[in-house]
């Protein structure tokens, strides 16, 4: 598929979508927006060299729709530069990236994409079939760049590889948004070069650097806990005894929620109640001490010193600071 085929695939989809249109379209250019009830979003698509694209994800919502003209047969290459993103793969299997995340694949997408933070914003690499068949642009000449290769390097067996990146590879994504406006595509032409450079020359994450997939079972469970843990913040809970509600062991049950939410459940139930807390600060005159108790906390001072550690200062400091400016 090239490039206005690509570009004609996303159109003919998006027309069929009532809140995602296009708002700028040149040869080598789209431009779609979306925008529904609980945000908007943006992506920028470039097509680079034969079957090769660049886009970039601006989202601030909750869901995020899947484009059907995106289904690609080749790989495709994501990187998290802020926010986290689950989506279910063709297999089955559901992926998470979170910030700093790189994810190599030749499955498709085959639902909307959930944004539980409600933003993502990405760079994903889109190589198809036809880039590996055809002659090589005279960039990947010059440095040796091998598509097939890398394919077969960092795609597994299973079809999927999520990790962190070094700070090399981070570095070349995260150039990218600071673009020329004059010379983007051409821009970006060498960044994507750069990075399959890099790439080719980088050891594949090991194993402690690798993500975990989770299928929809394991996933019901992790928002099952978080859901039981976030009713009443008052309470205290121990892995043990959830794990024993769902008939799984400790130690799968950490994995499946750090999975889903990328923090331990410890740490996931301590920012809640900060949240809340900073809430009840803002807009409440309850007593500090009161504050504490709701939060679970019957020590007043070890309730203040976890809230200065989350929020960087003291509960009382919060409620004079935030109400001298409302």
């Amino acid at each position: 598929m090239n490039g206005n085929e690509q570009f004609a695939a996303l159109e003919k989809h998006t027309r069929t979508l009532d809140n995602v249109h296009i708002i700028d379209k040149k040869t080598d250019k789209l431009i779609l927006r979306f925008t529904d009830n609980t945000g908007i979003g943006t992506v920028r698509m470039y097509a680079l060299f034969p079957g090769i694209f660049l886009g970039f994800n601006d989202v601030e919502t909750s869901s995020f729709p899947h484009f059907k003209g995106e289904i690609i047969q080749g790989f495709k290459i994501n990187f998290c530069v802020d926010g986290r993103c689950e989506v279910k793969l063709s297999d089955g299997m559901y992926l998470f990236l979170e910030t700093g995340d790189m994810s190599f694949s030749n499955l498709t997408a085959s639902g909307d994409f959930s944004l539980p933070y409600e933003r993502y914003h990405g760079v994903e690499l889109h190589i198809y079939d036809s880039a590996l068949k055809q002659p090589k642009p005279l960039l990947f000449e010059i440095f040796g760049i091998d598509l097939t290769r890398i394919c077969k390097k960092y795609c597994p067996a299973s079809g999927s590889l999520v990790a962190r990146v070094g700070e090399k590879i981070q570095s070349v994504f995260l150039s990218m948004g600071n673009t020329p406006p004059e010379c983007e595509t051409d821009y970006f032409r060498l960044k994507v070069t750069e990075l399959l450079f890099l790439l080719m020359h980088t050891e594949t994450p090991d194993e402690k650097e690798r993500r975990n997939f989770f299928t929809l079972g394991q996933i019901k469970i992790a928002k099952q806990v978080m859901k039981i843990i976030t009713t009443d913040l008052g309470k205290h809970y121990s892995v043990e005894k959830l794990s024993e509600k769902f008939s799984i062991i400790p130690s799968s049950l950490n994995k499946y929620f750090y999975g889903v939410f990328g923090e331990s459940i410890p740490s996931f139930l301590k920012n809640k109640r900060m949240n809340k807390a900073a809430e009840y600060l803002e807009k409440s005159n309850h007593q500090i001490t009161d504050i504490a108790l709701m939060m679970g906390y019957e020590n007043a001072s070890k309730f203040a010193a976890v809230f200065k550690a989350v929020k960087g200062e003291s509960p009382l400091e919060y409620r004079r600071r935030y109400r001298s400016y409302s």
